[in-house]
């Protein structure tokens, strides 16, 4: 009788062994998160449309692996404009902001859930060009070789469009003092480099061309037949 006990005893214990060490296995087989990859650079003065890339994150347990996209102006990234992707890769469809910082990061994610997270990486588009730069509404600040203007003249300006069309507008003091219209030019116009061509409607075909001395964001001037005239944008 005790040594079938005894026996007992020894087969409960082999059960108790066999399955902890079952339990053991069970966890080392636990569900792996995808491995590590890299960002691929986009270079500073980037196009407005460009690729992301990066590295296929392995997963070692061979499930599939998705990404989601984060893309932003502010660090870290906030906004998806991705997500689920079966490739490495994603074109921004919607023309980015002209010399603009953003920043982004991809996240790898595989069948099971378990995630892994890229660094962040970041870019800055390209600079405006000239004929870029140029749409807009320029007031007449100044004209060289000439006084301050009045208040009236300054309300004078030059729009140019993003269909290449211009408008000149320019007002005076009538004789009882009153600011009032006093002329209006339109036409298309052409930028290269920095030689600004101008033809008006007015159906001579005659082409106008003045040299773009400078242009910012705020101030344009422009050398008509060697006299500088100062515009500000509005």
């Amino acid at each position: 009788m005790k040594t079938q006990k005894a026996s007992i005893q020894i087969l409960s214990l082999l059960i108790m062994v066999l399955l902890t060490v079952s339990c053991s296995s069970d966890d080392g087989d636990e569900n792996q998160a995808p491995g590590s990859f890299t960002l691929n650079e986009v270079t500073d003065g980037a196009d407005l449309k460009p690729q992301l890339t990066w590295e296929t994150a392995t997963d070692p347990d061979g499930d599939d692996v998705s990404y989601q996209v984060y893309f932003d102006t502010e660090n870290p990234p906030q906004i998806t404009i991705a997500n689920q992707l079966a490739i490495s890769s994603f074109t921004i469809d919607n023309a980015l902001e002209l010399e603009t910082t953003y920043y982004w990061k991809v996240i790898a994610k595989d069948t099971e859930g378990n995630t892994t997270e890229s660094d962040i990486a970041s870019f800055t588009t390209r600079d405006k060009t000239t004929a870029e730069a140029i749409v807009g509404k320029w007031f007449f600040d100044s004209v060289e070789g000439e006084g301050p203007l009045t208040a009236c003249y300054k309300n004078s300006f030059i729009l140019f469009t993003e269909d290449l069309l211009y408008q000149i507008v320019f007002y005076t003091e009538d004789n009882a003092g009153n600011c009032v219209k006093n002329g209006n030019e339109t036409g298309t116009y052409k930028v290269n480099g920095n030689k600004l061509s101008i033809i008006n409607d007015d159906g001579d075909g005659d082409t106008s061309i003045a040299v773009i001395e400078s242009l910012t964001d705020t101030e344009l001037v422009i050398d008509d037949h060697g006299t500088n005239n100062t515009f500000k944008k509005e």
